[in-house]
This record gives C-alpha cells, structure tokens and sequence, in this order.
C-alpha cells in the first residue's frame, strides 16, 4: 500500500499522519510525505536553495516522528518537497509512486479560519482521481466499526456499490451501512437518518449529516457523485463551512 500525506506541518497534518499509520497499523505500508513550498522570485538561488534544505529537513523530522510513532518494521517513509502548484505535484507523486490512497488534514472551522479542506484541498477532491481520506483536526483513529455509504441509485447501482466495499480491504472489519439519498436540498429535520435507513430515500442534508457523525465512525463518498461531494465538501456554501466535521471522510474514486 502506498499512502501520499499530504503535510504543512501544522498540528492537523501531523494527526492525519498518524491517523494513516494507525489505520495500516498491522500492514505493510510506504507513506509519501509531500509538502508543497511556494518561493517568491525576488529571492536569489542562494535563498532558494537554503529554503529547501530548511523545508527538506523539516520534512525528514515530521517523517521521523511518524516512524518511532508507527513502530512497525514494514512501515517506509518518503519526503518530497516540491514547487510545483499543489494539483500538480499531486499528480506527479501519484504517477510516479503509484499512490493507493491520500490522507489530507481537515481542519475544523473553530481552529482555524478555513472550514474543512480549504481551498486548495478541495481542488485535490475534485481533480485527483484517487481515494482520498480527510481528517479532521481532533480525530482519532478507532476500529472503524461502524460507517456509512450514503448512495443514489441514480448514478451507482447496488452492484456497483457492493464491488467498491469489496476492494476496500483495508477497510473490511466496518460494518457498512447503506443510505439511499436523492437530489433535493429541501432539509428535514425530523429523523432523517432513520427514515433513509427503513428504505425511504432522503436528501443529504445538513440535518442527515449531523445524525451521521453521531453514529458513525466514518462516511464513504462515491467521487462522482459530485452532488454529495460539493454539499459537504465545499468551502465557501458545504456544510463544512458552517459546522464542525468530526468524523473522517473517504472520498472513492474508481
């Protein structure tokens, strides 16, 4: 398994270091530290070069911490500093490292100004065709025992469903649990959950999203289903924007 983490070396970056480390805590594992450095061009190659080895080295202590952190033989750990726009040297990364998954930190709106993602982040979402997994910033790592899988007929049929389960192996000791949602924005909040899960479909609003956090453990998305994406992803109109994630989100691209 190759895992990119993607790092700026706050705090939120390093628990979602450590959230996928605990999540391949008993496998084997390559983990790709990227950290994207911008350098202003009124700086001389004296400068920049400096400022490479200062970020390189920054990289390699974070990389360091991660590996007395995972104490697993099996674990690698890689750093990468690049000046390449963020989309970019993601792509690059994943081509040439052949990247499984993306772990990104999601800070929540109170710690800092940006809601969950920011933008650039959210780029990564939409333009990276690879599974990715967001972490808010308070998070941690548990059995994942229980998630959900809101779906919609519309765009993914069951046994679509059931086949992207099955690739998860790493995700296979959740008990996944199937919400059939349809397109509509108009929020009830009277018991949603529980009327998705009795086979009535509902729409994925803020009112179904806060029932979720407070049962499971993780929420899967179906990448191109760009409505489900946006309404909880977005950061300036998501729900994200304007209340605190605090369970996991893994966005499946096939």
């Amino acid at each position: 398994m190759n895992v990119l983490i993607l790092t700026d070396f706050t705090e939120t970056s390093e628990n979602a270091g450590r959230y996928a480390i605990d999540l391949f805590r008993s496998q084997p594992a390559d983990f790709f530290l990227l950290n994207i450095h911008e350098f202003h061009s009124i700086k001389s190659r004296g400068q920049i070069t400096r400022e490479t080895e200062e970020t390189l080295n920054m990289l390699k202590n974070v990389a360091s911490r991660f590996r007395k952190y995972s104490r697993n033989n099996a674990h690698n750990f890689h750093v990468t500093v690049s000046s390449d726009g963020l989309i970019s040297a993601v792509r690059k990364t994943l081509k040439d490292k052949k990247i499984d998954l993306i772990i990104i930190g999601a800070a929540n709106r109170e710690k800092h100004e940006q809601p969950i993602l920011g933008d650039h982040a959210y780029d990564v979402v939409k333009k990276i065709k690879c599974n990715i997994i967001a972490v808010p910033s308070a998070c941690v790592y548990g059995n994942l025992q229980n998630a959900v899988f809101p779906i919609d007929h519309g765009i993914l049929s069951v046994n679509e469903h059931q086949d992207i389960l099955e690739n998860l192996n790493y995700l296979r000791s959740s008990k996944f649990t199937i919400l059939e949602i349809k397109d509509s924005e108009q929020d009830n909040p009277v018991l949603a959950l529980d009327r998705s899960q009795n086979g009535e479909p509902v729409p994925f609003t803020r009112n179904l999203f806060k029932d979720i956090q407070k049962k499971y453990d993780l929420i899967l998305i179906f990448g191109k289903n760009l409505n489900i994406c946006e309404r909880l992803l977005h950061s300036e109109y998501g729900f994200s924007a304007k209340m605190t994630v605090e369970i996991p989100i893994f966005v499946y691209h096939a």
